[in-house]
């Protein structure tokens, strides 16, 4: 869903394509799976308008911003940005999880703000989880360089790092992350390596739109493994059933037993 500056609503179904609207300077257009804005000649007296592209649960969308940065946001996720950038800065506002891809423009850096964090950018490659019911704000470079900065706390990451900004304030860098699993959503995979069940669940949550639900003691157990992300809930479930964890449905809620 693309709700524009005047509050209108758009539907980013698969049957929407071609231009979709004029804000100021900028043509918006769509094809599936991706929204993409053309910024003109923009100016500072244009009149620059704020977006916000929300992906539901079990959603995904592509965005290509008026620099031609590209970004993949993930499912139950929302990031607000601007029809073009025409001050000293480009930032953007991010709740959830998203890949970018940050068009290199030293003289106007680029920034992501999240709920508890500011990541200041030059052209890189990154992805950035900040999903409110995660443990960590979880930043992982791939190429570039970015700087996080916490309330406490600062990290400027090397490519193949990964920075943790924890719910105090604190944050502990990863320097050889695993890159892979950090960005096996955007490649439409679901990874887990050594995750436990309730880290399973809260993906199994936002991809498949169900709502999870414990019943009695679970055992410990981790889990390693990949899954396509058009996979069947049923087929992952049966995976993860192997190491004596039980499911049931009733409509769109999942409980897990022992």
């Amino acid at each position: 869903m693309l709700t524009l500056a005047d509050g209108n609503v758009i539907a980013l179904d698969s049957s929407i394509k071609g231009a979709l609207a004029q804000q100021g300077n900028a043509n918006l257009h769509a094809s599936p799976g991706l929204l993409k804005y053309d910024p003109g000649h923009p100016s500072v007296n244009s009149g620059v308008a704020y977006n916000v592209l929300r992906t539901p649960k079990g959603g995904q969308y592509r965005l290509e911003l008026p620099d031609g940065s590209r970004v993949w946001l993930n499912a139950a996720s929302s990031l607000k940005f601007p029809t073009a950038f025409t001050g000293k800065e480009r930032r953007v506002e991010l709740s959830g999880e998203a890949y970018f891809e940050v068009a290199q423009n030293a003289s106007q850096p680029f920034f992501v703000t999240v709920s508890k964090a500011n990541i200041a950018v030059l052209g890189t490659s990154f992805n950035v989880m900040a999903y409110a019911d995660e443990a960590a704000i979880r930043t992982t470079l791939l190429e570039g360089a970015v700087k996080v900065s916490g309330k406490d706390a600062v990290s400027l990451l090397k490519p193949g790092e990964q920075s943790l900004l924890e719910p105090g304030g604190t944050m502990k860098v990863i320097e050889k992350a695993d890159i892979d699993l950090a960005i096996a959503w955007k490649n439409g995979v679901t990874s887990f390596k050594s995750a436990d069940i309730k880290t399973i669940m809260r993906q199994v949550e936002r991809w498949y739109d169900v709502e999870v639900v414990y019943s009695g003691a679970i055992p410990a157990r981790s889990f390693t493994g990949d899954i396509p992300r058009d996979a069947n809930l049923s087929e992952l479930l049966r995976l993860l059933e192997i190491s004596k964890i039980h499911f049931k449905m009733e409509n769109r809620k999942l409980i897990v037993m022992p």
